[in-house]
């Protein structure tokens, strides 16, 4: 169990590093700028990256802040995957607040690294204070397979 937290933990603190990243690179086959509500929409075979982290959805939405100087939200939806240095997360929608430093995963979630896997519903990584939390509905339980040497 202690494996599962440390695994979690750096999750957490990979994905922190890189999405505050200066550099975001999207391509997609769409995109759509309304600047009057300071948004982005990329849609269509979504794919962001920067040198560390790679980012890939049906949608990705950019909400920026009223200066239009900071990212305030992202938006992923529709087949959400996230790698970053070998640990990938998956699930049907996310989003990533900076000035908070979390990430929330919703639907069908699934983290792997190497054989390590858990399974939830709902997954909220709070990267400032190193804190992860894993959620199921009623019918369903977290699950986790963890292999130790």
């Amino acid at each position: 169990m202690l494996k599962y937290l440390k695994y979690i933990l750096v999750l957490s603190l990979l994905l922190s590093n890189n999405l505050l990243s200066k550099e975001l690179k999207i391509t997609s086959d769409f995109l759509e700028v309304d600047r009057n509500n300071k948004v982005s929409i990329f849609s269509g075979n979504v794919y962001a990256f920067n040198s560390e982290i790679k980012i890939w959805s049906e949608k990705l939405k950019i909400i920026f802040n009223n200066n239009e100087n900071k990212i305030h939200r992202l938006d992923a939806e529709n087949k959400v995957k996230i790698i970053n240095q070998g640990i990938t997360a998956t699930g049907e929608t996310g989003i990533y607040y900076p000035d908070s430093n979390t990430l929330d995963l919703f639907g069908n979630v699934e983290v792997s690294e190497n054989d390590n896997i858990v399974k939830c519903d709902k997954l909220i990584l709070d990267m400032k204070n190193a804190i992860s939390i894993m959620e199921s509905n009623s019918s369903k339980r977290v699950e986790a397979l963890i292999i130790t040497n």
